[in-house]
């Protein structure tokens, strides 16, 4: 094809058509100018075509990822729920100021002492925003859920920063000081305590303005953490759907 246009210019220099020359040379820059303009879209095309290919592999990966999700907030949700119920039962023996139900209060106290974080795991969803990704999505509401998602989880980790901060400074101190964690811990972590150690005084402790803030104030972070899970739960579930309604339609 080169030769073909080489032999053409030749041709109408020889014949000393210098206008037809000039024309035909403007005429082969503006094909060579729109060659170079297709195969630039087709590159684009294909690039687009790769990339909302790699965006849509993510949205199944993310389904699966927002699946497991859903079920690890149901468990938070279950544990939580136990926790409150027994910081209650504290709360409620500490305001009957009925030490005959001293043996009841020990069984319920270790609900104080823990700090279990939400602790979510998005792997695929980091992976996702590393790349760059979610600037690229093209359903501007489901862009603005997964910004929202981005949200959520730095305000969830603000919480369970809090939640450790408050057993540090708060519960553990206070435990140290007047309970025999040995004897009220929850059985997940009492596995291979030593049994003894000096008897609590409960008279101290239904009496104890200190226990009583401090088991109240525990109790609005669990109830707090709870709300905060039953919306991310029902938050992921909406999410869920928008990201399979996308991939199906992709």
């Amino acid at each position: 094809m080169i030769k073909f246009f080489r032999h053409i210019r030749k041709s109408l220099i020889e014949q000393n058509k210098m206008g037809k020359y000039f024309k035909y040379s403007i005429g082969e820059i503006i094909l060579v100018v729109i060659g170079i303009l297709i195969a630039l879209q087709v590159s684009n095309w294909n690039q687009d075509r790769q990339e909302r290919n790699n965006i849509n592999a993510y949205y199944g990966k993310l389904i699966e990822e927002i699946d497991e999700q859903i079920k690890e907030t149901e468990q938070l949700l279950n544990r939580n729920d136990t926790l409150r119920k027994m910081q209650q039962k504290v709360l409620e023996i500490l305001a009957s100021k009925d030490e005959s139900q001293a043996p009841e209060l020990s069984d319920n106290l270790g609900s104080v002492a823990t700090a279990w974080p939400s602790r979510y795991s998005f792997e695929v969803f980091d992976e996702f925003n590393q790349n760059k990704l979610l600037s690229k999505v093209s359903n501007s509401e489901l862009k603005l859920m997964l910004e929202e998602l981005k949200w959520r989880l730095q305000k969830i980790q603000l919480d369970d920063d809090f939640l450790v901060n408050q057993y540090y400074t708060s519960i553990e101190p206070y435990f140290a000081r007047h309970i025999n964690y040995a004897t009220v811990a929850l059985p997940v972590y009492s596995s291979g305590f030593v049994e003894g150690g000096p008897e609590m005084d409960y008279t101290h402790l239904f009496q104890s303005m200190e226990l009583w803030n401090v088991v109240t104030l525990k109790l609005e972070t669990t109830n707090s953490q709870i709300k905060k899970l039953q919306e991310m739960q029902g938050f992921l579930k909406i999410l869920k759907v928008k990201l399979k309604d996308e991939f199906v339609n992709a």
